[in-house]
C-alpha cells in the first residue's frame, strides 16, 4: 500500500506497546471508540462482553486493558482514523 499511495507510515505492534489510556482519550476524542472494538476477536469472547452495552470512556478503559480488542491495523491521518485494511478509505484520505 505505501508504494501505491506514495505515503510514509509509523507502525505501532499494540501487543508489544499497547495504547494508553491517555492516548486513547486523545485518538477518540471525536469519535465513539466503541465502534473500534472488534466484536470477532477471542479477547472479546474472552471477556463475555457479546450484548452488553458499555460507555466510551469503558470502551477506552478495556481497550487499554486489552489491546486485541482494538480492530487492526489502525490507520491514522491527522483526525481520521480508518480500522481494518480498507484500501477504499485509505485511497479516499491519501489518495
Amino acid at each position: 500500500m505505501r508504494n501505491e499511495l506514495a505515503v510514509e507510515l509509523d507502525e505501532r505492534d499494540y501487543a508489544k506497546q499497547p495504547l494508553s489510556e491517555t492516548e486513547l482519550k486523545d485518538l477518540f476524542q471525536a469519535i465513539d471508540p466503541r465502534d473500534y472494538i472488534n466484536p470477532k476477536s477471542p479477547a472479546f469472547k474472552a471477556m463475555n462482553l457479546k450484548g452488553k452495552t458499555i460507555t466510551p470512556e469503558q470502551a477506552i478503559k478495556l481497550m487499554a486493558q486489552e489491546p486485541n480488542l482494538i480492530k487492526r491495523p489502525l490507520t491514522i491521518a491527522g483526525r481520521k482514523v480508518i480500522a481494518g485494511f480498507d484500501r477504499d478509505q485509505l485511497r479516499k484520505q491519501f489518495g
